[in-house]
């Protein structure tokens, strides 16, 4: 089974994200900033992201709905794949027609699904997840989730992702983590937390054992 993150590992979806959290923050009353802005890179939930950008507070009550309803009302589906995705995608399908290809995200499974179709990337994938109602990565819940919706055991899956989130799910999990440089978190970032693989280009999946095909 192969499970893919989906923004910053299948989309370059972080412009749309930008957007969607400025209008959200200037309706609770609060400016944007560089390192704000930097948060959407991190492949952390709504929940947390409020946490970060209000300095503290509490993830609930009425100024945190307020929030995410601006940020789901003003969230625009414009990124598009990154380099290599469709083609390498189409070339693991041939590979392994019988093998489960899912997205797990923290985005809700709706908005996801949508996020998959725009992109171009629908026909190719067995199941989309989010994280409504399971606990967000690096908890492996929704991993799990895939796993036993599939039938596929989650020992020999392998979970591709651009954050610390996707790989200590991964770990946490028991199947290969694979992180992906281009995204939301560094090279120096990821090797750290030691993945299984560590690839700067989406089409070098072609290449890693087990992927290959031979």
């Amino acid at each position: 089974m192969l499970v893919f993150d989906l923004d910053g590992t299948l989309v370059d979806s972080f412009g749309d994200s930008h957007d969607a959290v400025t209008g959200a923050l200037r309706a609770i009353g609060l400016d944007t900033s560089d390192q704000v802005l930097a948060l959407c890179r991190r492949g952390i939930g709504l929940e947390l992201f409020y946490e970060h950008a209000t300095g503290g507070r509490a993830a609930d009550g009425a100024e945190f709905e307020r929030f995410v309803d601006v940020y789901r009302a003003g969230y625009r589906t414009r990124g598009a794949p990154f380099p290599g995705v469709r083609a390498t995608l189409a070339e693991l399908r041939r590979r392994h027609p019988s093998v489960p290809f899912a997205v797990a995200t923290t985005k809700r499974t709706d908005v996801a699904r949508r996020v998959v179709e725009t992109g171009g990337l629908a026909d190719y994938f067995d199941l989309v997840r989010g994280s409504d109602g399971l606990p967000h990565k690096p908890d492996p819940a929704v991993l799990h989730h895939i796993a036993a919706t599939t039938g596929h055991p989650i020992a020999s899956a392998h979970m591709i992702g651009d954050t610390d989130r996707d790989v200590l799910a991964a770990q946490a999990a028991g199947c290969t983590a694979v992180a992906v440089t281009y995204g939301g978190w560094g090279r120096d970032e990821l090797a750290a937390l030691a993945p299984d693989h560590l690839i700067d280009r989406f089409d070098q999946l072609l290449d890693l054992p087990r992927l290959t095909g031979s």
